[in-house]
């Protein structure tokens, strides 16, 4: 006993302190059924992507907090498709794939549409989706995290999407079962400390926040203050009137240390 104690006495001394190491937190950002905005580029022809008013604000908190932000996207929005894309704006694309990226949604916005799909016509509607996305953003703008519409995907569907390179799934911010999780499953999932559970080699996240809903910011903050990844969304159709929310997530996220991170595993 008397050795060791000296021992720890001389590490003292000699001022080495054995410290745990730190907690590393992140916050992943994106917002869903953004087909919208690249319709609204279309339509209007603009001189750049960020004369769109969601692609302008998501870009004034980059340059301010250093945001990185997902679009999660439909192949088809009404009589648009993302095949009909302006090639135009693919360098601008690529020069901010650093923080803007773009990921598979579903096919339509038709819940229908989801049940009634086969696994081959997921398959289809997510190759024609990653073609139109690489044809006008370019490769390094394309996501290997996905929030699927509904949270739908059959276990063959969620096989598949890793064969494709898909590292992990957003699961749903009302604490359910999500694609092929079961209930334990899903359990075990939202009462991780960091949100994340692994299957089949793919890594499921919960959803912390969906901004429409968080009427009091600060409230909701409070209750994942603790978390190592909180996740944040809201959806493009109702963007503007949460834009001064997810300036004050944002802002509170990276005032608590926060960093603004992709989830795939390769990258930082």
């Amino acid at each position: 006993m008397a050795g060791i104690l000296l021992l720890l006495a001389a590490v003292l001394a000699a001022g080495v302190f054995f410290l745990r190491r730190p907690v590393v937190k992140k916050a992943h950002i994106s917002v869903d059924d953004a087909t919208m905005i690249f319709q609204n580029i279309c339509l209007n022809e603009y001189d750049s992507i960020f004369d769109n008013p969601i692609l302008g604000k998501l870009k004034e908190l980059h340059d301010q907090y250093g945001i990185r932000v997902t679009l999660y996207v439909y192949y088809e929005l009404e009589e648009f498709s993302l095949a009909d894309m302006s090639l135009d704006y693919r360098n601008e694309f690529e020069e901010n794939a650093d923080w803007l990226r773009i990921g598979f949604h579903s096919d339509t916005e038709e819940y229908s549409d989801l049940q009634e799909a086969s696994i081959g016509d997921f398959m289809k509607a997510y190759a024609r989706t990653q073609e139109a996305i690489r044809e006008f953003a370019g490769d390094a703008s394309i996501t290997k995290v996905l929030r699927l519409h509904y949270w739908y995907a059959t276990s063959n569907m969620v096989d598949f999407l890793h064969t494709q390179g898909i590292e992990g799934l957003l699961c749903s911010d009302k604490k359910e079962p999500s694609y092929d999780l079961t209930i334990e499953e899903s359990k075990r999932l939202y009462a991780s400390r960091d949100g994340t559970c692994e299957k089949n080699e793919m890594t499921y996240y919960a959803t912390d926040i969906r901004l429409e809903n968080a009427e009091n910011v600060e409230a909701v903050l409070e209750e994942h203050r603790k978390d190592r990844i909180i996740v944040v969304f809201t959806h493009a159709w109702c963007f503007m009137e949460n834009g001064d929310k997810l300036e004050e997530v944002v802002r509170a996220l990276s005032e608590a240390g926060y960093s603004f991170e992709w989830l795939e595993g390769d990258e930082e």
